[in-house]
């Protein structure tokens, strides 16, 4: 037995839900209609510390590491089981932000345990459920995969039906992804405010990063803030390097609130831009501009992409336009569905976000690129992130 006991009782003191119980009721609900409609009895849902959103949409408990699956059952019981424990108690390793009562505890290889009994406890939380529903099998791992698929003989894909879920952000998931979005804002600024001649990325990146903690938020992906040659390939990580008169920056960062998302992206040039480089960031606000007029419920995402294609068609930036990606959907996880790509028909709907950033990237010079996190309502869209477009003088 664990020292330290982890029955819903004895987790509830420290137990701090990031959302209401109507809004995880919620989400249940849709994913048993969906369940029902797709003929499943049960739903397996995996996720881990590389892809944790899963597991933390419908529970309230993200994994920092090992494995875990969450059962949703048709009678909608859930259980939850994990082998993220540390040092064999599992109240030591966040469990207790689960608030899902049944939770199931394998201490996993790191402390002796068997590397498959995660999964073997998943089969049985399951019980006789016939026709069971498999999401997260991207991230899954073989050897759990086997050892779940010998004890569930009819397990069927069904990652569509959990991202069809998340696809449409309720009131409480878009006041979330509003606060990041302005944290994401401030740390933009801090970025900006402090960006000279001399000064190295890292300590351009560390000020973001310092305003967005202070600001009650994490980073939702690894600040980026390059310079030089290397903006001339986008994303990149920070250099124990100062930064020169006259070069281009690229900058990209994100701030996580309550598990959800921003994404934002601002280009620049040290002390300036001229010649070469204001044009690569004027064609870059120029893209920007151009597929939001296009933005909006009832228009493809592919509408979008013409609309991109439009304004460097026949120019000299024509081959250093990315059109096989200007964003994607985000969310609990930084790139979710849909894929923002010329040739995607699928259709803008109220309450999807999305990362939203056409890019001309040109080697040796800079990126020229505009990126805002975006929610689509009925008569347009929405700027989640709103920090000034034109970062250079």
């Amino acid at each position: 037995m664990p020292r330290v006991p982890y029955d819903l009782e004895s987790r509830r003191p420290y137990l701090e839900p990031l959302f209401s119980d109507a809004e995880y009721d919620r989400r249940a609900a849709a994913l048993r209609s969906a369940m029902e409609r797709e003929g499943m009895d049960a739903l397996c849902v995996f996720a881990n510390a590389a892809a944790p959103s899963a597991i933390a949409y419908l529970t309230n408990y993200a994994p920092a590491f090992g494995s875990a699956f969450c059962v949703l059952r048709g009678d909608g019981t859930m259980t939850v089981v994990t082998d993220a424990v540390l040092h064999g108690e599992p109240m030591h390793s966040m469990i207790w932000m689960c608030r899902v009562p049944d939770v199931r505890v394998a201490l996993g290889p790191v402390y002796g345990g068997a590397p498959d009994e995660v999964a073997v406890l998943t089969a049985d939380a399951v019980g006789p459920a016939r026709r069971v529903g498999l999401a997260g099998a991207a991230a899954l791992p073989h050897g759990l995969y086997a050892a779940l698929a010998a004890r569930l003989s009819a397990l069927s894909p069904a990652d569509y039906i959990l991202a069809g879920i998340r696809l449409e952000k309720s009131d409480e998931e878009i006041a979330a992804m509003r606060r990041a979005g302005e944290i994401a804002d401030e740390g933009m600024r801090a970025v900006l405010g402090s960006l000279e001649a001399g000064v190295e990325e890292t300590a351009l990146a560390a000020a973001a990063v310092q305003r967005i903690h202070a600001l009650g938020a994490r980073e939702a992906f690894a600040t980026c803030v390059v310079a030089g040659e290397q903006a001339g390939l986008k994303h990149g990580m920070p250099r124990r390097r100062a930064l020169r008169d006259g070069e281009s920056v690229f900058i990209d960062l994100g701030a996580a609130y309550r598990g959800y998302a921003s994404d934002l992206s601002r280009c620049t040039a040290v002390g300036g831009a001229r010649g070469r480089a204001r044009d690569l960031l004027a064609i870059g606000a120029e893209l920007y501009e151009a597929g939001l007029r296009a933005m909006r419920a009832g228009s493809t995402i592919d509408d979008v992409s013409q609309a991109l294609l439009s304004v460097v068609r026949g120019t000299r930036y024509e081959p250093y336009y990315c059109a096989g990606g200007f964003g994607h959907g985000i969310g609990m996880s930084v790139i979710e569905v849909p894929g923002l790509f010329a040739g995607n028909t699928a259709e803008l709907r109220p309450r999807m976000t999305v990362a939203y950033e056409p890019m001309v990237v040109v080697e040796g010079l800079g990126t020229g690129v505009v990126e805002d996190t975006l929610l689509i309502t009925e008569t347009g869209f929405e700027r989640l992130t709103n920090h000034p477009v034109i970062t250079w003088s």
